[in-house]
Order: structure tokens, then sequence, then C-alpha cells
């Protein structure tokens, strides 16, 4: 059982060694993976909705009376950002034990427009990036969960156009005998030996039960890092409550880039109903930027 996972992560060295050789610059819009695209409403290392491990793989995990799991992801920005994504994910429970996913997500800015002498615009610049990621994790043991993940990554920033290929290991430690609190480490977009131009991410998350007796009817506190190399770096707490079908959340968070401080307020709410879970989340605008809102839907098969 555990020689798929090792296969899997295999299969991402190889590709890793396999790309290093085709070229040294960038791919363009690494930074458009610095917006928690799927992960407004939960911290990016423990996201579950809408699924598939976009950001740590061993949230692909599904219990062991799931079959399938499938989830959509919308990001939407104000015109001041112009930043929009999309996220399609599916997931896959085998007998074994093994959950197998895959998960596309897309997210670009518009509103770019190209000049030449005089401010009349002249046609539009493309600043987009794809990623495709296909993951494999499992229980470990009956509190710990690992994920690998080998992802595929294109860029394009007007007429530069580039490709790479990353992959990512992540373990979630959960139901801990200390007020059933949860630990969780990724990393994201990671390359060896590229770590300066691809600029990968560690993303952490530890959390425990507040208040309740389960995790249908609890509350939770918890804190949030999310290190991009060279790059933004955000931290900061979370509360989460549900009570039976209903869900809360809200964080406030601090990111840093460079000499640039910014705060920011994340809320949101979901519902747990037949089998589906329907969520809109919220980032408030910081710095006269207007806010992001996503919205997502998942649904488990039996």
């Amino acid at each position: 059982m555990h020689r798929m996972l090792s296969r899997t992560l295999l299969c991402g060295v190889a590709a890793l060694g396999w790309v290093r050789g085709l070229g040294a610059q960038p791919v363009p819009a690494r930074d458009l993976w610095e917006f928690p695209l799927g992960a407004v409403f939960e911290p990016p290392a423990v996201a579950v909705e809408p699924g598939g491990g976009l950001w740590n793989p061993a949230t692909l995990v599904l219990a062991s009376d799931v079959r399938y799991r499938l989830g959509v992801a919308s990001l939407t920005s104000g015109p001041d950002q112009g930043v929009d994504g999309q996220l399609i994910s599916g997931s896959w429970r085998r007998r074994t034990g093994v959950t197998y996913g895959l998960s596309i997500a897309r997210a670009a800015v518009s509103g770019l427009v190209r000049t030449e002498t005089d401010p009349q615009s002249v046609g539009s610049i493309a600043y987009v990036s794809t990623l495709v990621s296909l993951g494999a994790a499992r229980a470990l043991h009956p509190n710990v969960d690992a994920g690998v993940a080998v992802r595929w990554r294109y860029g394009r920033a007007d007429t530069e156009r580039r490709d790479a290929i990353a992959a990512d290991f992540g373990v979630v430690a959960h139901d801990l005998p200390f007020r059933a609190a949860r630990v969780a480490v990724s990393s994201f977009l990671w390359r060896p030996g590229r770590e300066i131009q691809d600029r990968p991410a560690l993303l952490a998350a530890v959390d425990l039960r507040a208040a309740g007796p389960r995790a249908e009817r609890e509350a939770r506190v918890g804190l949030s890092v999310n290190a991009v190399n060279r790059g933004a770096r955000e931290i900061g707490p979370y509360a989460a409550a549900r009570f039976d079908r209903v869900e809360g959340r809200v964080g406030y968070f601090e990111s840093e880039a460079g000499a640039t401080s910014l705060t920011r307020f994340r809320t949101g709410v979901a519902v747990h109903y037949a089998g589906y879970v329907v969520g809109i989340a919220r980032e408030e605008g910081a710095a006269g930027l207007g806010p992001i809102y996503q919205f997502t839907l998942s649904s488990i098969l039996r």
C-alpha cells in the first residue's frame, strides 16, 4: 500500500530531474498563486473545500465510507485588481485506502492593456497561469494522513510562455490527544535546485478544539502560516465553528512582501446538506483594494 505513494513521489522526482534542463528562466505569473484560490474559507494547509488537494496533497484523503468527491471553486476580485480564478477537482478512494486526486486550476489578471507612444490602447496583455495537479494520499496512521502531488504549471505574460513540473509533499496529523488538535505542513510548487527562480511556498497550520463534543458541533481556534520563498509571507489566527449543517469561519492575517505590510480579514459560511457543501467566503480589501469573493461547491458519493 505504501508503495503506491512512493511510486507517485518517484515519478515526480524523475520529472523534476528531466525538466531542470529545459532552461533557467522562471515560469511567468508565479505571483498569481499567492492568491488563495480555493482557500479563502479555510487556511491553505488544511483546505478541504472544494477538495482536490490543491494546496496540501494530504487533504485528499477520503473517509472509508466515501468513494468519490467532486468540487469546484471560483474566485473573483474587484476591477482594481482584476484577478479571477477557477478550480475543478475530483478524488477517488480505492479499496486499498489510497485516495487519488486530480485538480485543474486557472488564475488570470484581466484589464491589462497595451499602449505605445500615447495612452490609447492598442490591445490587451495576457497574464495567466494554469496548474494541473495529480496526487495520491492515504492514512499512514489512524491520526496521520500523508500525500504527494506532481504538478504541471504553465504561465504566460504577454508573449512570454513557459511551463514547469513540480512535486509536493504534505502531512496532516489530526484528532491528537490534546483537545483534538490538528497540525498540517505542506510544500507548494517545489522544484529542487530551483527555489530562487520558482519561489516555492511552505504552508503550515495548527488548530485545536475550543468547545464542543464532536466535529459536527464544535468551535476551533488556530494559526496559519504561508511563506513564499522571496515572496509574500502571511501569518494570522483564525477561528471556526460548526453547528450541525452550518459552519462559519473568520481569520485575521498579516502579509509582508519586502517593505510592504498588509492586514486583512477573511470570513465565510458553509452549509452541509445531503453530501453537498456550499460555501461563500470573502477577503476584505487592503490598501484601498477591493474585496475578493470565493464560491465553492463539493459533493461526495458513497
